[in-house]
């Protein structure tokens, strides 16, 4: 099986975790706006066509538009979105 991983822009410094609360809703919404970027970027650069990055950028914007509107979201979700996309 070939695994391509997306650009590691997405991962922290080893040994530190990301931790996102509720005091921070803005940074946790520039980071997911910065991660559906990267994935569009992503799908965009060399032969990454593929729609599963665009998928992903849809799912992270959705997530956005849900915090946006005062919806709580959950940890596992915001963690979730902030993975990168796996192609098997």
């Amino acid at each position: 099986m070939a695994l391509a991983l997306s650009t590691p822009v997405l991962a922290g410094s080893v040994g530190v975790s990301r931790s996102y609360t509720s005091a921070q809703p803005d940074q946790t919404i520039a980071d997911l706006q910065q991660a559906s970027e990267d994935a569009q970027r992503e799908a965009q650069v060399g032969s990454k066509n593929n729609p599963a990055f665009a998928q992903k950028s849809y799912q992270i914007d959705q997530l956005v538009e849900r915090m946006k509107a005062g919806e709580q979201v959950s940890q596992g979700q915001v963690d979730e979105a902030l993975q990168p996309v796996w192609i098997w």
